[in-house]
């Protein structure tokens, strides 16, 4: 039994091709977003979306990036600002599972990207600080992550990964 390639093959380049990718391709990668677990079926992820062909929004996702993040994510065929809902509305109690339930849905997103021949490269260099104001987000929302998508062209890179004893442990910590 082995993992599958969709999975094995995954990386996260910085490096994307000029080729383009459709708003009907990015909204079925957010669809399998959508199809992820969550606490109470609550699902607290959002995503703010541009195409680099829709420049205006593009560039206004871009400049929620970090410097460092921009020089390379400016070349994706999309971005994505990752945000969540912080309270359940079930109780209005503070939703301590939405990053974890976000993490899945990005999950979804990576396999069917991979799936499409589509990478992705979610980075944390973002400036949370100016995003709500710069997104317009309501109150109860916060940015956690951004997304750069594209085609990758190019030679795959050696990855290197621990090793499953190193983070696997059964029965308890063994290191």
């Amino acid at each position: 039994m082995e993992v599958i390639d969709l999975i094995s093959k995954r990386f996260s380049p910085r490096e994307f091709s000029a080729k383009s990718i459709t708003e009907e391709q990015l909204l079925v990668l957010l669809e399998a977003a959508g199809k992820a677990p969550s606490a109470y079926h609550e699902q607290p992820w959002r995503f703010i979306y541009a195409l680099k062909d829709d420049s205006e929004d593009f560039q206004r996702l871009l400049s929620c990036l970090l410097p460092g993040n921009q020089e390379w994510a400016r070349h994706a065929a999309a971005l994505i600002i990752t945000v969540v809902k912080q309270h359940h509305d079930r109780n209005n109690k503070v939703n301590v599972t939405a990053k974890h339930d976000l993490g899945l849905a990005v999950g979804n997103i990576s396999v069917q990207a991979m799936s499409m021949d589509i990478y992705m490269h979610q980075m944390g260099g973002i400036d949370l600080d100016s995003i709500p104001e710069r997104l317009h987000l309501p109150e109860g929302y916060e940015p956690v992550t951004a997304i750069a998508l594209g085609y990758f062209e190019g030679d795959m890179p050696e990855k290197t990964r621990l090793s499953l004893n190193d983070y696997a442990m059964k029965g308890g910590w063994k290191h």
